[in-house]
C-alpha cells in the first residue's frame, strides 16, 4: 500500500479533491499505526502503478505531508516535506 500522510485533516481532504481531479486512483484511509505526527486521514494510492502515481502527486505537494510504503507491518518512508516546502 502507498500512501502520503497529511498533518491536517483539512489538507487530507484537499489532497483527495486535487488527486481526484487528476484522475488517479486514489481514496482516504485511516492512517496507519506507527506514523507519527500526522492527522488520522492520509490519502491511499491503488493500482499498477500507484507507487509511480503517489511520487509524483507528492512532488507536486506544497503542504506538510510525508509518503510511505507499507508492506504488512512494515513501513517505508520516501520523502517528507515539512513546512514552507
Amino acid at each position: 500500500m502507498i500512501f502520503l500522510s497529511f498533518y491536517t485533516t483539512t489538507h487530507s481532504m484537499k489532497g483527495e479533491a486535487q488527486a481526484k481531479k487528476q484522475g488517479l486512483a486514489a481514496s482516504l484511509v485511516p492512517t496507519p499505526r506507527g506514523v507519527g505526527g500526522s492527522c488520522s486521514l492520509s490519502l491511499c494510492f491503488e493500482g499498477i502503478e500507484a507507487e509511480r502515481e503517489a511520487q509524483a502527486f507528492f512532488e507536486e505537494m506544497t503542504v506538510p505531508c510525508a509518503l510511505y510504503r507499507q508492506e504488512g507491518e512494515e513501513l517505508t518512508c520516501l520523502g517528507r516535506k515539512e513546512a514552507g516546502a
